[in-house]
């Protein structure tokens, strides 16, 4: 037996199976505190408390085997190697913790110290961004409900900062598709032409070009709206025009790890990170954008080309406009072009106006 005091208060602590239990008698008498601990000690032997002996919480390593089993079972494959990703993160944080250890104030100092880590292979020095934090909270909430357990995260925990989106300008496009190496060039390429997202143009298969009606076909997504067809511009025909011709396997972006031959078809391309750093640095672009900014800058261009919404939903793949709405990011020069349009609209129906009237106005915006 074991106690000691914190304050005028005696404390307890003592193992079974392997498990510390540390907890306050509440008494300020010590040989009170003693048999508190040997009354406490006996209630969870004895299965009392809410604690039995036979059947302890598991601890995390075991019960992220037993998350990823079911996980393989339920998600999908990309889904469920994220959670897979995400557990090996949370296991340097919490392997041999039972899981009744793994409190809230637990958690927040996990979040906390992730947030604070460097992100991996980053030369800039730049941190964990809080997306990917949230993202392995997420795992760990899962974990628990799984199991039927309260989850030990609370909603603040995942509050983040919106990530920075930005349209890419025409000079930084020539710079960076000059500077861009293959198969980066044309990957890129084809997203700005097209506005597909990365995994999309990666997992894009041969049969699924049509050079004759120049279409590209996606036969993939979460919604109904992302498996769609999609018109070809001319640079991302003659993209796709070569890249089919040369293509030894099923895959337009055949991986450079994959054989790519008939009876070895090899994998796809499934990350450009590493070459689309360095294509940035080299171009000399002072602000950083990500791959996937190149599909937001399609959907600017896109609108402000006059292509209308919907329209520029069915290309993207969105199954409702408002998601469409948050990938159109209107530059300064197009606001101030609007403004100058609703100023000359102005202008006009008041001349109008002013000329059914028989009033005079001050100066006709027409001449």
């Amino acid at each position: 037996m074991s106690v000691y005091r914190r304050g005028k208060t005696w404390w307890y602590v003592f193992e079974i199976d392997g498990r510390r239990i540390v907890e306050s008698s509440r008494l300020k008498n010590k040989t009170a505190a003693m048999d508190a601990e040997a009354a406490r000690r006996a209630a969870i032997v004895e299965g009392r408390a809410g604690f039995r002996r036979p059947d302890p919480p598991p601890k995390f390593d075991d019960a992220v085997k037993e998350f990823l089993v079911w996980s393989e079972q339920k998600h999908r494959p990309k889904t469920h190697e994220l959670h897979k990703l995400n557990c090996d993160t949370l296991l340097r944080y919490f392997r041999n913790k039972w899981l009744d250890q793994i409190t809230p104030d637990v958690v927040e100092e996990f979040r906390q110290q992730r947030q604070s880590e460097a992100r991996k292979n980053a030369s800039d020095g730049s941190r964990v961004a809080p997306a990917t934090v949230n993202r392995a909270l997420a795992t760990l909430r899962l974990l628990f409900t799984q199991r039927g357990l309260k989850p030990p995260t609370r909603k603040e925990m995942f509050l983040e900062e919106a990530e920075k989106t930005r349209v890419v300008t025409v000079e930084e496009e020539m710079a960076y598709l000059k500077a861009a190496g293959q198969p980066l060039r044309d990957i890129a390429t084809v997203m700005l032409q097209t506005g597909m997202r990365p995994e999309e143009v990666f997992r894009l298969e041969v049969r699924h070009v049509d050079l004759e009606r120049r279409t590209i076909f996606n036969p993939f997504g979460k919604t109904k709206a992302a498996k769609r067809m999609i018109p070809m511009s001319h640079d991302a025909f003659e993209v796709l025009k070569r890249r089919v011709s040369a293509a030894s396997s099923r895959w337009v972006f055949c991986s450079p790890s994959g054989p790519g031959r008939p009876e070895n078809p090899g994998v796809h391309v499934s990350t450009v990170r590493k070459a689309h750093d360095a294509a940035i640095r080299r171009a000399g672009i002072k602000e950083h954008f990500r791959l996937y900014d190149l599909r937001h800058t399609f959907a600017t261009r896109a609108a402000q080309a006059g292509v209308d919404v919907l329209t520029l939903a069915s290309l993207l793949g969105h199954a409702t406009v408002q998601m469409t709405m948050r990938y159109v990011h209107p530059t300064d020069q197009h606001k101030r072009e609007a403004a100058e349009k609703l100023e000359a609209y102005n202008r006009e129906s008041l001349f109008r106006f002013a000329e059914k009237s028989g009033q005079k106005y001050l100066q006709n915006p027409l001449q």
